[in-house]
């Protein structure tokens, strides 16, 4: 008998998470996020999925624009200016000035990253924040991080234990993050 119970009690999880699967909503892989709410939302426009027939997101390069290809429709071009970020193959970017910037975190700071140099082989790929969805995208330095959270003398506090002497900008992202939410800065992030 203790041997059936043990074995529903282990077996609830599974059930419970069986059960929220089927009622998730699926998010599209690909479309057009026409502002920051919408980002912070999750509201996608023209959202299809990879694979599907006769959709295409594609941006364009010598023109500032994302094309949009439906079936049975007239191709839609957006101007970059217009749109806050696309969401392709299941990855988010925010447009800025004609330049995608992968989106990597959106909690508390915002986190964006660019690709390493592949044409001349410049190695990692290069950080940048933002204090919200909306506000300019800065490199991430000691200089600019100070500049944007003047008015925090928390955050700036905690920025001072990143390490800046680290060849990895990669490293300082994940640091920056980390500074928002260690104890004391956390509670520093609802400034």
């Amino acid at each position: 008998m203790k041997t059936i119970v043990f074995a529903m009690l282990a077996a609830l999880p599974f059930s419970v998470l069986g059960q929220q699967n089927s009622q998730r909503i699926s998010f599209p892989d690909n479309g057009i996020y026409r502002s920051a709410s919408d980002f912070a939302s999750r509201t996608l426009t023209d959202g299809f999925n990879t694979g599907q027939p006769g959709y295409r997101l594609k941006n364009e390069l010598f023109e500032p624009v994302v094309k949009v290809d439906e079936p049975n429709q007239q191709e839609v071009k957006l101007a970059m200016a217009t749109v806050w970020g696309e969401r392709k193959l299941g990855v988010d970017y925010r447009i800025v000035d004609g330049q995608l910037y992968r989106v990597e975190h959106a909690d508390r700071v915002i986190i964006y990253s660019l690709p390493a140099n592949t044409i001349i082989g410049s190695g990692w790929n290069t950080y940048y924040f933002s204090r919200e969805l909306n506000s300019p995208v800065y490199l991430i330095t000691a200089h600019n991080l100070n500049d944007v959270y003047y008015d925090q003398p928390g955050k700036l506090a905690a920025f001072d234990r990143i390490d800046w002497h680290d060849e990895h900008p990669s490293v300082r992202a994940r640091q920056l993050v980390e500074s928002f939410y260690k104890s004391g800065a956390a509670t520093q992030a609802a400034e």
